[in-house]
């Protein structure tokens, strides 16, 4: 492991950039390492391998919504319904279009399809709750 850190440094160094040592994290995306769970979380994605016997070569890799993001984004839908209570349905529609659109947008080229029905079931329920309020009968 620390022998692909120097050799990626001494890449760096001939295009004049250098890691910063506070920010560089060594993980192992198969098993544990230095005590940390295995994969590591970049840009909202988290990435990890998990052994399997189908394929050549052992183990495949999948790359997930990270938990961070998907608590990120499902309290940012909740805060949108919170803010518009009293909001006509169209507006809370309005709303909450873009949020949901870009980041279904951002997500959809990887492993998410538990994630977006998950998080579909959370604002179902919270919209449920929302049209209860309107219109308690």
């Amino acid at each position: 492991m620390l022998q692909a850190k120097t050799v990626i440094q001494e890449w760096l160094n001939q295009v004049g950039l250098e890691l910063k040592p506070e920010k560089t994290k060594i993980a192992h995306t198969l098993e544990e390492y230095d005590g940390n769970k295995p994969g590591f979380d970049f840009l909202g994605f988290t990435i990890r391998q998990w052994k399997v016997k189908t394929t050549k070569q052992g183990f495949k890799t999948l790359i997930k919504p990270s938990s961070k993001s998907i608590k990120t984004h499902y309290r940012k839908l909740a805060d949108i319904c919170d803010k518009h209570k009293n909001a006509p349905t169209k507006a809370l529609i309005a709303k909450l279009n873009p949020v949901i659109r870009g980041w279904a947008n951002y997500f959809s080229t990887i492993i998410s399809k538990e994630t977006f029905s998950k998080l579909d079931y959370l604002l179902w329920r919270r919209l449920g709750r929302w049209t209860s309020r309107r219109h308690p009968k």
